[in-house]
C-alpha cells in the first residue's frame, strides 16, 4: 500500500495522471496499485525495463529493487530517464536489507522509497500487517499521506484503529495555530 500511496503522492506533486511501473515489480504490488489508482483517474502502465519511458504526462516511474525476480535494476539509467521528464522516481523494496550491500536509493536519486520490513524479522503486530516504511525528500513531506490508519486487535480481542502517520497540525488547537 505504501507504493500505491507513493504513486498517488507523485501524481499530486507533479499534477500528472500517468504512472509507469516496471513489469518486474511484484504482481501483488501491481494489484494494489491498480486498486488505489482506478477511481482516481490515474492511468497505470506496466512496461518492461527496455520499454520504460516517461513523458510530460508521467507522474512517476516505479521500480522494485531488487526486483520480483531477484535481479538488480539499472537505477542510474532509470533515474536519468525519469527526472529528464520531470517525473519522480519511486523505489519499492521487499528486501530493505539488500541495501546493506547496494548503494542506498538516495544515491540513485530516488524521490520516494517504500517497502516492507518483514525480511528484517519484524513479526506481525498484534495480528495485524507487517511493518512498512515510507521515505521521501524533505520537500515532499507535506504531500505524504497524512492519515494512514492501521487496524489491529487489542489484548481483549477487540478491533482497534491507530493513526500511524499524522501531521503535526492535526494536534494544534485552532486558537494556538
Amino acid at each position: 500500500t505504501a507504493m500505491a500511496e507513493a504513486a498517488l503522492m507523485a501524481s499530486r506533486i507533479t499534477h500528472r495522471n500517468r504512472v509507469v511501473a516496471l513489469d518486474t515489480v511484484s504482481p501483488r504490488y501491481h494489484q494494489v496499485l491498480q486498486t488505489y489508482t482506478k477511481s482516481q483517474g490515474i492511468e497505470v502502465l506496466s512496461v518492461s525495463r527496455e520499454n520504460a519511458r516517461a513523458d510530460k504526462q508521467t507522474a512517476c516511474i516505479i521500480v522494485q529493487q531488487p526486483n520480483f525476480l531477484g535481479e538488480l535494476e539499472d537505477l542510474t539509467t532509470l533515474e536519468k530517464l525519469t527526472h529528464q521528464s520531470g517525473a519522480l522516481l519511486v523505489i519499492a523494496t521487499s528486501t530493505p536489507i539488500a541495501f546493506g550491500m547496494l548503494k542506498p536509493p538516495a544515491d540513485y536519486g530516488a524521490d520516494v522509497v517504500t517497502g516492507e520490513c518483514q525480511s528484517l524479522g519484524i513479526p506481525l503486530s498484534f495480528g495485524g500487517p507487517y511493518a512498512g516504511f515510507f521515505a521521501c525528500h524533505e520537500q515532499f513531506l507535506r504531500q505524504m499521506p497524512g492519515r494512514i490508519v492501521g487496524k489491529t486487535t487489542d489484548t481483549r480481542g477487540q478491533t482497534g484503529y491507530v493513526l500511524t502517520l499524522q501531521t503535526r497540525e492535526q494536534h494544534i488547537r485552532r486558537e494556538q495555530a
